[in-house]
């Protein structure tokens, strides 16, 4: 696979997974992709930036079951880092090219944190931003895994990414959660002059032959168009609730069938940003 575009030698690229309506995939497909891309030698980090620390727990399995010697602990929250003015070290190494910054249920005072210490609107958002920067020359690709209905969140991590991507589960609500999402990336694009893109959306189907969610795949292609609406979709597959009692794992077909779609999805991802990249760099 092609390597990720950078922008310049030293800085990779920083990406949100995004939809207002919880459980839409957001934290699989952060988590998933991530992995993918790791495994074809792309130096990934995944931010967790959800309370609820889901992407979190995933990760912290995936590295006890890779090494089941190893005692994990956190010595640091990410609302500690903000509130300390870096994050620089707080990444935990998961397998090779593969970090996670890890979240706690403390990252949801993260809008009473933002409220008392920015003057304006433009402070308000721009919490993230300079502390991810400082992250960038490590990694090939950020991911930030925001939850569903945070806009103190969702707008620090509009405002400090170069890309989005729109995890959509079949579901009207998930359609609506996706469509409001993106009138919000809207306005903060055009009120705070931001360079950022929709990479795509990305579907998740509950049921690959439903008529359901057949109607809502063409509803999405409707509303954002067909070219952003990603070929590939994520089936509903079993396997991928497990990982989140199990940590990822790579050793039946169970897992290879999840692994075969995320690679193909991660394929399509990549060319969506080189493409993306190739037109800015012009």
């Amino acid at each position: 696979m092609e390597k990720l575009i950078k922008k310049n030698n030293n800085t990779g690229l920083i990406i949100t997974v995004g939809n207002y309506k919880g459980g839409a995939g957001k934290t699989s497909n952060s988590t998933l992709i991530g992995y993918t891309l790791a495994k074809q030698g792309i130096k990934v980090l995944v931010v967790d930036l959800d309370p609820q620390t889901n992407a979190t727990k995933a990760l912290l399995l995936t590295k006890s079951a890779l090494e089941k010697d190893n005692i994990m602990t956190i010595n640091k929250t990410i609302m500690s880092g903000v509130a300390n003015g870096s994050l620089v070290d707080l990444p935990v190494n998961i397998m090779p090219n593969y970090d996670l910054l890890p979240s706690y249920p403390d990252f949801g005072d993260f809008p009473k944190y933002v409220y008392k210490h920015a003057n304006n609107e433009t402070e308000e958002v721009s919490i993230l931003k300079p502390l991810l920067d400082e992250l960038r020359p490590n990694y090939d690709l950020i991911i930030l895994d925001i939850p569903p209905m945070s806009r103190e969140v969702t707008a620090n991590a509009t405002v400090a990414s170069d890309y989005t991507l729109i995890s959509f589960q079949t579901q009207e609500r998930s359609l609506t959660g996706a469509e409001n999402y993106i009138n919000d990336l809207l306005i903060y694009k055009d009120k705070f002059n931001l360079n950022i893109d929709v990479v795509g959306i990305l579907p998740v189907l509950q049921n690959k032959k439903g008529t359901v969610d057949n109607a809502m795949l063409n509803m999405a292609k409707e509303s954002f168009g067909e070219d952003l609406v990603f070929k590939s979709v994520i089936p509903h597959m079993e396997r991928i609730k497990r990982f989140d009692i199990t940590g990822i794992t790579d050793k039946d077909r169970f897992d290879r069938k999840v692994m075969q779609t995320y690679e193909i999805a991660t394929n399509e991802f990549i060319e969506k940003i080189n493409t993306l990249e190739d037109a800015k760099n012009e």
